[in-house]
C-alpha cells in the first residue's frame, strides 16, 4: 500500500521548508547599488588628472539606509547578537561604506569584510568600536576589494545604549584597490630608506571625499615649536580644494601603510583615523591650477595611539635648497615608497614666482623611484632630514614611452616650498600663514627637528633619531649588538653579532641632526672615535651588510 502522509504533516513540512528558505534569505540580506557609468567616470579621471592634478579613484553612490532596518539578525552560540548586511555594486574594484549617523555603544563592535570564499583570504576591517564616535556622527570605512562588502555588528546583553548606523552611501572604487603603483617605485624598506625610518613613520596616506569623488593623496605629520604632539598633518591644497564643511569628517588618514620588506610581499598592520579639522591652506586654486605654493594643514580629529609610533617630522623654512634627500609618498595609494635626489633643488615658479622647488630623481640601488597620482602632498626632505616642500605637480613616471631624454623617470617634479608656505605671498590673510600654526609662540626659528611621542623630558622630546628601527619585521637589538663603555668619553667599541657584519655607523646629536658618518665596511668590531663630539646625549645608528639598521643612545661626557 502506498504511503499517504497526513495533511497536518504536509503542512508542517511546508512550513519548515518555508521557514528554512526565509531564514536563508534573511541571513543573506543584500542591498544592491546601481553601478555608475564607467565611461563617464574614466573621462572624469583623465580630465581631473590633466587639469587639476588629482587622482580620482572612485565615486560616492549616495543612497540612504538604516542598517538595522535591513540587516539580518542572529544569536550566536556564545549568546552574542549579530546583525549582517551586504552592500554590492557590479564591476567595482572595491567598495567602502559612508555613515552619516554613526554611534557605537561601549562594548559593541563593528566589522566590514569581504564575503567568505570571494578571495583567497577574507579582507576585514575591525573591530571598530566607540572610539570612532564623534559629535558630527560621520564615519567612513576602509576599502574592501571586490563587488561586495559585508557589514557585521555584534553586541551582547551587557551593552548599554542604542547604536546608530545610518548609511549615507557606498564608495565605489574603479581603481587603486587591487592594483598597486608602477614597477619602478622603491619600497621604503629597501636600502634607500635605511636612514629615513623616522620620517617613514611620519608619512601618511590620505583618502579625500569631495564633489562626489574619492581621491588618494599623501601627507606627513609635522612638529611644531611647542613640541606638544599636536596632531598636525601637512599636505597639498589641490588634494582637498573642494571639500565642503560637512565632508572633513570623512577625511581618512592612514598610518604605517608599508611593506615589511624590500620588494613587498607582507604588509604591516596599518592604522587609520577618520575625520580632520581644517586649520589653514594656501587657498590658491584657480581655473589655471594653483597660483601660490599649494599647501594644506589639518589636525587629525581623534587621538593617535602612541603604539602606532607616529613621528612628527621636522622642517626647514629658511628657503635654502636641499642638496640631496628623498621624497616619501604613497603613489596610486600604494604602500609607502621612497624617491631619491642627489642634485641641489632648483628654484621654480610654476605657482607664484619662487614658490616651488624643481627636483630630478636619481636611479638608486633598487630602482629609479619617481612619483605618481596619489603622491601629491607628500614631503620632500633635505640632507638634514627636514621637510623643505610638499608635492604639487610633476611629470616623472616609471616609463617614458620612448619619448626621449627629459621624460619618464628623468622628468621633473615640483614641490611647494616650506618657506613660501611659511610667510610667502599666498592669497590668504596674514594670520592664515603656516608660521602661525607651526610656530605659535613666534620663536622665529627657521628649522625644527622631528619628534616621536614620549621621548625625553619634553612631551615630544625634540629628538629626531629612532630608538629602534624595524627592518624586515625584525629589530637588530634582538641579536645583541653593543656599544661600550656607555657613557663614554674619547672612544667606544661597537660589537656586532655573529652573521651581521657592520657596514656603516652614523652619529646623530640629541636633536636628531647627523654629525658624523663612518663606513668601516664588513667588520664585527669597530672603535668609534668620540673625541670631536660635544658632551651630551647622542644616537648611534649602525647598518649591516644585509641592510638592517638600528639605533641606540650614547652619553658622551
Amino acid at each position: 500500500m502506498k504511503f499517504q502522509p497526513h495533511k497536518s504533516a504536509v503542512l508542517v513540512l511546508a512550513l519548515t521548508l518555508f521557514s528554512t528558505f526565509f531564514q536563508l534569505n534573511v541571513l543573506a540580506q543584500t542591498i544592491s547599488y546601481e553601478a555608475p557609468d564607467l565611461e563617464q567616470v574614466w573621462t572624469r579621471i583623465d580630465k581631473e588628472a590633466q587639469y587639476e592634478g588629482r587622482e580620482l579613484i572612485g565615486v560616492v553612490l549616495e543612497e540612504h539606509h538604516d542598517f538595522f532596518e535591513y540587516a539580518s539578525h542572529a544569536v550566536l552560540d556564545n549568546g552574542v547578537d549579530e546583525w549582517r548586511l551586504t552592500l554590492e555594486s557590479e564591476a567595482a574594484d572595491g567598495l567602502c561604506v559612508y555613515f552619516n549617523d554613526f554611534h557605537i555603544p561601549v562594548g559593541a563592535e563593528l566589522y566590514l569584510e569581504s564575503p567568505a570564499g570571494q578571495w583567497g583570504t577574507v579582507y576585514s576591517e575591525g573591530p571598530i568600536d566607540f572610539k570612532e564616535n564623534n559629535d558630527h556622527g560621520k564615519w567612513a570605512s576602509g576599502d574592501i576589494p571586490g563587488e561586495q562588502i559585508v557589514i557585521v555588528y555584534r553586541s551582547n546583553s551587557s551593552v548599554i545604549g542604542r547604536p546608530h548606523l545610518g548609511i549615507m552611501g557606498l564608495g565605489y572604487f574603479v581603481q587603486g584597490v587591487t592594483r598597486g603603483s608602477d614597477p619602478c617605485q622603491v619600497d621604503v624598506m629597501c636600502p634607500e630608506g635605511d636612514s629615513w625610518q623616522c620620517e617613514r613613520d611620519g608619512a601618511v596616506r590620505l583618502r579625500v571625499t569631495q564633489n562626489g569623488g574619492i581621491y588618494y593623496c599623501s601627507g606627513s605629520m609635522v612638529n611644531n615649536t611647542n613640541l606638544d604632539c599636536r596632531q598636525l598633518m601637512l599636505s597639498a591644497f589641490h588634494c582637498a580644494d573642494a571639500v565642503q564643511d560637512d565632508e572633513w569628517g570623512y577625511f581618512k588618514v592612514r598610518f604605517n601603510y608599508e611593506y615589511l620588506e624590500c620588494g613587498g610581499t607582507t604588509s604591516v598592520n596599518s592604522h587609520t583615523r577618520t575625520g580632520v579639522f581644517l586649520l589653514t591652506s594656501s587657498d590658491d586654486s584657480s581655473p589655471q591650477g594653483f597660483n601660490g605654493s599649494d599647501f594644506l594643514l589639518v589636525e587629525v580629529e581623534d587621538p593617535i595611539t602612541e603604539s602606532w609610533n607616529p613621528f612628527y617630522s621636522g622642517w626647514d623654512v629658511s628657503g635654502v635648497a636641499g642638496n640631496e634627500g628623498v621624497g616619501i609618498h604613497h603613489p596610486s595609494g600604494d604602500r609607502k615608497k621612497i624617491s631619491t635626489y642627489t642634485n641641489t633643488l632648483i628654484n621654480s615658479s610654476i605657482g607664484a614666482p619662487g614658490s616651488h622647488w624643481k627636483v630630478y630623481w636619481a636611479a638608486t640601488q633598487t630602482d629609479h623611484g619617481v612619483t605618481e597620482g596619489g603622491s601629491s602632498g607628500s614631503p620632500i626632505y633635505d640632507e638634514n632630514h627636514h621637510i623643505v616642500g610638499t608635492l604639487s605637480s610633476g611629470a616623472s613616471a616609471c616609463s617614458n614611452g620612448g619619448a626621449g631624454p627629459g621624460t619618464g623617470p628623468y622628468a621633473p617634479d615640483y614641490y611647494g616650498k616650506m618657506s613660501y608656505h611659511w610667510d610667502g605671498n599666498n592669497p590668504i590673510p596674514e594670520q592664515d600663514k603656516l608660521k602661525y600654526f607651526l610656530d605659535p609662540n613666534s620663536t622665529g626659528v627657521e628649522y625644527l627637528h622631528g619628534s616621536y611621542v614620549g621621548e625625553g623630558a619634553q612631551p615630544c622630546g625634540g629628538f629626531g633619531a629612532c630608538d629602534e628601527t624595524e627592518v624586515s619585521g625584525q629589530i637588530l637589538e634582538t641579536f645583541g649588538w653593543d656599544i661600550s663603555p656607555n657613557p663614554a668619553s674619547n672612544s667606544a667599541l661597537i660589537t656586532m653579532p655573529n652573521g651581521a657584519p657592520l657596514l656603516e655607523v652614523r652619529i646623530y646629536d640629541a636633536s636628531g641632526r647627523i654629525v658624523e658618518s663612518n663606513i668601516p665596511g664588513d667588520v664585527e668590531f669597530f672603535n668609534l672615535d668620540l673625541s670631536n663630539l660635544n658632551v651630551g646625549l647622542h644616537y648611534i645608528t649602525v647598518r649591516t651588510i644585509g641592510g638592517a639598521s638600528s639605533t641606540q643612545k650614547l652619553l658622551v661626557y
